[in-house]
């Protein structure tokens, strides 16, 4: 009974076409997934193996929002007259289409249809677009870190010193979500992710390309915090961190519809087992006043876009999201993600640690303390074509952050993202006194990790181990306690069944003489440590990668 309700409509469309008009934007949504080729028992046919990790590893179900829509309800919107079928999403369960708005009610009278929301005028995707500039590579070291005209921002947060530990970010994968990244291909200070493969994905959900790198700088300059890297002149946050690139935000007008753009980047960055989303964007009012939320909209709950961050954050994702520049307009407040629980939103500050005048205040509606915490946003040194030059906004302290998360998330693979955000808090300089204006304060990295160490146990008698994961096949044992007598520790590798792997047995001296362990002999997976040093035992976990 139900195929032939289709036909009779279907049929409705073909025989009967209306008079078109206008072409506009909508989200058409199902009532459910039935006729689903997939399973949350095989999730591998549509979630990458790092997405399955990063789920195992935080004990977080695959759940039926995970799965797919219906391809067979896809294809039957396919395959009606003048509709164009872009963006599906499955956390929405629904699909973007582009259609003449005359076509509405009929489309809602489809049995599977459950509801259609306009969200943008007007005919935006260009379905041939495709491709993307040619890198030019130039050559460039690994060492030092240090970038002389970044060095005073990266020690604001405490980033010089994850990086003298050995964290640029390595085995991460963090994605960008911004209004385009302009020229990253054609600039010194990136070639390095080209040369080096470390943009692992690109998507335009704005007009449906894969060549981000056009459209508009922000996203350069913001990518640069994070990203950029001279050898001795300019160093991003984790400029070893792995990429993906999306661009969800049309700075040609502003309509709902770059929220559901962010959800659909969201969904993709998900499927590629992304760890950390940077949104430097964020929503309030639009060109189309009825579409304007209100204050009492920053409640966690209403917003689009903050619906599908926390949905992300819900998939073990860490999102950071810039609060806004709305401290001295009239909205005055956060903008959309930031008011997510589960988004740890970045304010900006002054080199005097004073709220930057610009930065959004919280809280948010519900009396939640927003910002969470607060970084560098003022004078903040970033990248763009060729040239280093300042900026100023919280669309740059996300990032800083960001890159300072990746760091410290690479230290301690073992915690879950609600886990990163919550260290990354009560370790800031005002956590005693959170207020409205910066939140907990101004986040430092030897801080959290030296709490970690303290709570996690990830440290065994005066030393630590990193990197963590391993990407380069080795463990480096860092001492650093130089006061006591050399030690001699012995290394049991077990696999996480608790079989034995192998012992390395190796003295520790000083902390200017690190002790490097070839673990080659490891495949790519997780392991157990087990730690022994004056006969006290510890474990640890360690993934190489």
């Amino acid at each position: 009974m139900v195929k032939n309700k289709l036909v009779i409509v279907l049929m409705s469309f073909l025989f009967a076409f209306p008079s078109f008009g206008k072409v506009n934007r909508y989200m058409v949504f199902f009532k459910d997934k039935n006729n689903s080729t997939f399973s949350i028992d095989k999730p591998e046919a549509f979630l990458s193996t790092r997405a399955i990790e990063r789920r195992t590893k935080q004990n977080i179900s695959i759940v039926p929002n995970d799965l797919p829509v219906s391809e067979s309800y896809l294809n039957d919107l396919r395959n009606l007259d003048q509709i164009s079928v872009i963006f599906p999403s499955k956390w929405a369960n629904g699909v973007l289409v582009e259609m003449d708005e005359s076509r509405v009610d009929e489309l809602k009278s489809i049995y599977f249809v459950n509801d259609i929301i306009y969200v943008a005028p007007g005919s935006r995707i260009n379905t041939n677009a495709n491709g993307g500039r040619m890198a030019k590579v130039k050559e460039v070291t690994n060492d030092p870190f240090d970038g002389n005209q970044t060095k005073a921002q990266n020690e604001f947060i405490g980033v010089d010193v994850m990086h003298k530990l050995g964290y640029h970010g390595e085995g991460m994968l963090i994605a960008v979500f911004d209004s385009g990244f302009d020229f990253v291909d054609q600039s010194s200070y990136f070639s390095h992710l080209f040369k080096e493969n470390s943009i692992r994905g690109t998507k335009d959900f704005v007009r449906g390309s894969s060549n981000v790198f056009q459209y508009d700088s922000h996203g350069s300059k913001v990518l640069s915090c994070i990203s950029a890297f001279s050898e001795g002149e300019y160093t991003g946050t984790a400029p070893l961190s792995d990429l993906i690139l999306c661009v969800t935000e049309d700075i040609s007008s502003e309509y709902r519809i770059e929220e559901y753009n962010w959800l659909f980047a969201a969904e993709y960055a998900d499927s590629a087992g992304v760890d950390i989303i940077n949104s430097s964007v964020g929503y309030s009012y639009f060109d189309d006043e009825s579409m304007n939320y209100t204050y009492a909209d920053m409640n966690g709950n209403t917003t689009v876009i903050t619906k599908a961050a926390d949905m992300a954050a819900s998939k073990g994702i860490l999102v950071v999201s810039s609060v806004g520049n709305e401290g001295n307009n009239t909205w005055k407040y956060l903008n959309a993600p930031s008011d997510g629980d589960s988004v740890m939103s970045v304010g900006a500050v002054t080199y005097d640690m004073d709220r930057s005048n610009f930065s959004s205040f919280g809280p948010t509606s519900d009396g939640r303390i927003k910002p969470d915490i607060t970084s560098l946003g003022s004078w903040v040194k970033i990248v763009y074509k060729n040239d280093i030059s300042f900026a100023n906004g919280t669309s740059f302290s996300s990032p800083m952050v960001a890159g300072l998360a990746a760091g410290l998330w690479q230290a301690y693979p073992q915690l879950t993202n609600m886990e990163v955000m919550q260290y990354l808090k009560i370790t800031a300089s005002q956590s005693d006194a959170p207020d409205t204006a910066m939140g907990y304060g101004i986040p430092n990295f030897i801080r959290a990790f030296n709490k970690i160490k303290v709570v996690e146990g990830d440290i065994v008698n005066k030393f630590v181990v990193f990197p963590n994961p391993v990407t380069n096949r080795r463990i480096i044992n860092f001492y650093i306690d130089p006061t006591t007598e050399p030690n001699i520790a012995e290394l049991y590798f077990y696999d996480l069944k608790g079989s034995f792997l192998q012992k390395k047995v190796f003295q520790i001296k000083n902390s200017l003489d690190p002790v490097e362990i070839d673990v080659s002999f490891l495949n790519p997976g997780s392991y157990i440590l087990n730690y022994v040093i004056d006969g006290e035992t510890k474990k640890s976990k360690i993934v190489v990668q």
